[in-house]
């Protein structure tokens, strides 16, 4: 079985939905590998041969929650044919000619980083769990430097997905990242409203405490997620996992983060001073991405655990 189908679309320089148009009769879905609210995440099998997630949207009738799914469906679409890079999961095509609308990506047989962390009892690496926030830093780095802009606003372990599984301290991660439907691109608003976001959007435990507060925010809030997945990663720890999750957006407006207890005594001082500098109260002191990158190349992490 081969795993990803050639993408053509990329090559030229197609951003045109009916490019991507897959019919449903070349997609047999197979077992089901995540379910949320808006949509169901299958794997199956793309025109006999390729193995495939197909996130399939929930039957949406014409409710406002439903015109809601709609549009992070778009956005999602949007921002998934114009992108490419090896950090993102690759795109292959829609299905929206009749309902239920489908995306098409690569599968990633690994599952997602959250279960990697917590639902597994392997304990990571340090050489495993920085390439994974270098892989993570990589495709934030292409997203917030792609022109148009793209802001994640989601970004959490959740939506961290592993090409192949980590089973052993031997096997090196390969972590893309997925769902983009609450992410938000440069040219869909007009100049004047660019930065006018969505309250409260994403999920609260990796969620920027700007986003709790204002409708106005920029790329800095994927920087304050980031720091969360650095806590979770290097800890092993679900940021706030003792808080009730009402009250973590409130936590974080007055300033309380997650306990540097929990970090482990080896784990190399740059990396708590990255993950606290990246979790700033103010935005602006947050670092950008093309910062990030060069410091955890450098990064000199102990020996295996």
């Amino acid at each position: 079985m081969v795993t990803v189908p050639p993408r053509v679309g990329v090559d030229l320089q197609e951003d045109c939905p009916s490019f991507w148009e897959i019919a449903f009769d070349r997609i047999v879905l197979q077992d089901s590998v995540g379910q949320g609210v808006t949509a169901h995440v299958y794997r199956a099998i793309l025109d006999g041969q390729y193995q495939v997630a197909v996130k399939q949207i929930n039957d949406m009738d014409k409710s406002t929650s439903s015109e809601k799914d709609l549009r992070a469906f778009e956005r999602e679409v949007a921002v998934l044919m114009r992108t490419d890079h090896e950090n993102l999961v690759r795109f292959l095509g829609i299905s929206s000619v009749q309902r239920p609308f489908r995306i098409i990506t690569e599968y990633c047989a690994g599952g997602c980083v959250f279960s990697l962390l917590h639902n597994q009892e392997l304990v990571l690496t340090w050489p495993q769990k920085l390439q994974i926030c270098i892989d993570v830093a990589k495709a934030m780095h292409y997203l917030h430097q792609f022109n148009p802009q793209v802001i994640h606003r989601d970004l959490k372990s959740l939506n961290l997905l592993l090409v192949n599984p980590v089973k052993t301290s031997a096997d090196i991660p390969c972590t893309k990242v997925s769902d983009f439907g609450l992410a938000r691109v440069k040219w869909q608003a007009p100049d004047s409203s660019w930065g006018q976001m969505t309250r409260a959007a994403g999920t609260c435990h990796w969620m920027a405490p700007e986003v709790f507060v204002s409708n106005s925010y920029d790329e800095k809030v994927d920087l304050y997620s980031y720091a969360m997945i650095l806590f979770e990663v290097l800890c092993q720890e679900i940021p706030f996992e003792d808080q009730n999750p009402a009250e973590i957006g409130h936590l974080a407006v007055k300033g309380c983060r997650p306990d540097l207890a929990s970090v482990p005594e080896e784990c190399p001082e740059i990396l708590v001073k990255l993950m606290q500098t990246c979790w700033a109260g103010t935005p602006a002191k947050r670092p950008p991405f093309s910062e990030i990158l060069p410091m955890l190349e450098q990064v000199e992490v102990p020996g295996e655990r």
